[in-house]
Order: C-alpha cells, then structure tokens, then sequence
C-alpha cells in the first residue's frame, strides 16, 4: 500500500476495482488486522484501532468483518455446517450453549439455507450454500461493516445474482457498510455508491461511482473500462 486513503460512510457501498495483484485484498486484511501494518492508520467511527491490543481489539472484531474469496477455507471440514455456526457465538460468548442451536435455526431462514444442511459437513454442501452458510454466520455477530473480497468470483453466474441480492437485502435491513472488493466493473457499476481504483498499491482515482466511471481522469482508470466494454462486446 502507498499513501492510500479511503472513508466508508455507515450503511454505504464502496467499491475498490483494480487488476489481480493490485493489493485489494491485501488493504482488506490490513483493515481488519488479519496483516500488519507498518505505518498509517485505520479510524473505525473516530477509534484508531491499529494500536489497539488483541483484548481491545476483540469488540472491533465482532464490528468488523471479511467474506473471503474462497469461503470453504473460513469453515472447520471436521465440523458440521451447525457446528461452524455455533463458532462466532462461542467465541464472543454471546449466548449459552443451550440457546445457541433455537437462535442459528431462526437466523438461517433468510439466508435460504435448509434446516436439514445444519446436520452436514462443509464438503457435502455446494458452492453456493457455502457463501450463504458464511455469510449467515458473520451476521450472527451483527457487524457494522463488511469486507466483501470477490464475493462472487467462484460462483456460477446464475448464483452471483442471488448473494449480490442477498447482500443488498441484508445491508438494506442492518445499515451495515461494504467495502466490496472485485475485478468486475459491472458489479461495482451496480452495487457501490462510491468507488475506488487501484494499481500497484495505490488508489489513482475515488468519488462517486457513476461520476468516475462516466468521467475518468487517469489513463488507466480509462483502459480499465475499455478493456471491460472490449469483454462485453
């Protein structure tokens, strides 16, 4: 990362689109302190949390969430689906163990996740269920904002549409903030308000999405749409 600066309004979407190896994912996990950073710092509503310690840090974790690219690699293959769902309950001890199973079948139903999958391992459930069984646990912690690492890149097209609805519907209800990372204009064409384009590290150009994407100022921010437009074509 060089000199990268970025705010995220509450309840808000912004989109951060650049070529692989750019360093999107790794401004994600530098956010959320799965690296760490070297300099700069991270403001989460006033709070710099990069110099928090790990038991300060815990309740920011529970705020601040990431749905990984590969989400099969976020859930235990030993486990069952209801099992990786107790986790995040567990883990910040939000509820008694006895409560816990009545509370994720509850939760579950607007994910379209099917009761009879909690009894499953992660291996037996598809692609597809896997990002709603993830997504449906991070929401248990009821977060306040969500990295959402190319949440759709290893689904079929026809399941793309359904979890980007899905994250619609979920940030429509909770205000929850999305710094949605990908490589497809379109979708961050259509789901952020505000947008962000990095190369080799830094962010050339952000404003408003269809502002930036209408008037782009920088060489690269141009090739990128007309590459993209090449690809529809």
């Amino acid at each position: 990362m060089d000199n990268v600066s970025l705010t995220i309004k509450h309840g808000s979407t912004y989109g951060l689109i650049g070529e692989s190896g750019c360093g999107k994912s790794t401004l994600g996990r530098l956010i959320t302190r799965l690296i760490p950073a070297t300099s700069g710092n991270v403001s989460y509503n006033g709070i710099e949390i990069l110099n928090l310690s790990q038991r300060e840090m815990l309740p920011y974790r529970r705020k601040i969430q990431i749905l990984f690219q590969h989400p099969d690699t976020s859930l235990n293959p030993c486990m069952t689906v209801l099992e990786n769902l107790r986790e995040p309950l567990r883990i910040h001890k939000l509820m008694d163990r006895k409560d816990m199973d009545d509370k994720i079948r509850e939760h579950i139903v607007p994910y379209g996740i099917q009761p009879e999958l909690l009894k499953r391992r992660t291996s037996q459930v598809s692609g597809g269920q896997i990002q709603r069984i993830v997504l449906a646990r991070i929401m248990l912690l009821q977060p306040e904002f969500l990295i959402l690492d190319e949440p759709t890149s290893m689904l079929d097209v026809s399941v793309q549409a359904q979890i980007m609805e899905l994250l619609r519907e979920i940030q429509e209800k909770t205000g929850v903030s999305y710094l949605l990372i990908s490589h497809d204009l379109d979708l961050i064409r259509h789901a952020s308000s505000q947008i962000g384009i990095m190369y080799q590290g830094k962010i050339l150009e952000q404003g408003d999405t269809k502002f930036v994407l209408e008037n782009p100022k920088q060489l690269y921010t141009k090739k990128l749409i007309e590459q993209f437009n090449d690809m529809r074509d």
